[in-house]
């Protein structure tokens, strides 16, 4: 079996046009996570492991995220946040892997995107319980947290949504250019770059979740955070909506 080194790990499987990605890049990658990785990704390969199946290790790490959040108490939300950075650090890893055997899968990439989008929605399902656990006379917890996973997977879906459209268009894959996201109105693009120093779209990631829902926890106000995560997220569900509909996101 190829022991490949650290330094190749990290030329291979950490190359720029990786790093610099515009959208699918988590700011914890470039700050600490890619930093991690190569040395599990070194450690996976050495036991054999393929990409998919450390992909498949990424979906289980969100779901035992998940799991977490529903016992009480800070131990819970405490694991959570350990596992959400767990599933991170795996995420990182399936792609350097793969990058580096040259074993490339689809199926690999459908099962990311469906360890992405179940963990986030079902975070949010999970906090909602979580919330009526702790205070049982509010039922309403439950359903907020249900509208809260329905928004967030909305959101995520607008993406993938653009590139089925432009599939089906015959149009070319969507340029890494920035400014293909930028509204064509002025108002719009005004607006749109106000949110670039207030990123509430941001905050429903697996990693940004679970620290919300531990500080929530700590400071007893978990019932209030809900709402405003509610709230936050249909905003930044309507704002994607307009800013796709506006932006050369789906022109030639």
């Amino acid at each position: 079996m190829t022991n490949y080194s650290i330094a190749h790990i990290k030329s291979v499987g950490q190359p720029p046009e990786v790093l610099n990605r515009r959208v699918a890049e988590h700011w914890s990658g470039p700050l600490y996570m890619r930093k991690i990785s190569p040395y599990l990704s070194k450690f996976l390969l050495s036991i054999g492991l393929s990409p998919t199946m450390v992909t498949w290790l990424m979906v289980f790490s969100g779901w035992l995220a998940v799991a977490s959040v529903l016992k009480t108490g800070l131990i819970g939300v405490i694991l959570a946040v350990v596992f959400a950075q767990l599933q991170m650090l795996f995420d990182c890893c399936d792609g350097e892997m793969a990058r580096v055997t040259q074993k490339y899968n689809p199926a690999g990439i459908f099962i990311d995107r469906f360890g992405h989008y179940s963990t986030e929605a079902l975070l949010a399902i999970a906090f909602g319980i979580r919330v009526f656990l702790e205070n049982e006379e509010s039922i309403s917890a439950v359903i907020y947290g249900l509208i809260l996973a329905l928004l967030i997977t909305f959101n995520k879906v607008f993406n993938d949504m653009v590139h089925v459209a432009r599939s089906f268009s015959n149009l070319a894959r969507l340029s890494e250019d920035k400014n293909i996201a930028v509204p064509r109105n002025k108002l719009l693009a005004m607006i749109r770059s106000i949110f670039r120093f207030f990123p509430i779209h941001k905050i429903y990631h697996s990693i940004e979740l679970s620290f919300i829902i531990l500080i929530s926890a700590i400071f007893g106000i978990s019932q209030n955070i809900l709402v405003l995560l509610t709230i936050a997220a249909f905003i930044t569900v309507v704002g994607h909506l307009v800013a796709i509909l506006t932006s050369a996101r789906l022109r030639g």
